[in-house]
């Protein structure tokens, strides 16, 4: 059963590699959805997937970070079935 899971990073992670690393992360998970950077020098995640995916999707990013993670607040909600894969916005 798939969910939504929406995530934001806080700390040093725009302008280090982080979108890109996580799209490195993703790829071969069942993920579908986005990474992008927020005005506010955040950076969201918002994927559908397998929630073992989805979670293992934020333990290897925070294993291995590029840049440096002060935070990250994660929601979980009823997913909207994505299918297009994993991308940077």
């Amino acid at each position: 059963m798939n969910v939504r899971l929406i995530a934001r990073f806080r700390g040093r992670v725009q302008g280090v590699g982080f979108r890109a690393t996580v799209l490195f992360h993703a790829g071969g998970l069942d993920v579908n959805g986005f990474v992008r950077n927020e005005p506010d020098g955040s950076v969201l995640i918002d994927a559908d997937g397998p929630r073992g995916h989805l979670n293992e999707l934020i333990s290897r990013i925070e294993s291995r970070p590029a840049g440096s993670i002060d935070d990250c607040d994660k929601t979980w909600a009823e997913s909207i079935g994505r299918t297009n894969g994993f991308s940077i916005q």
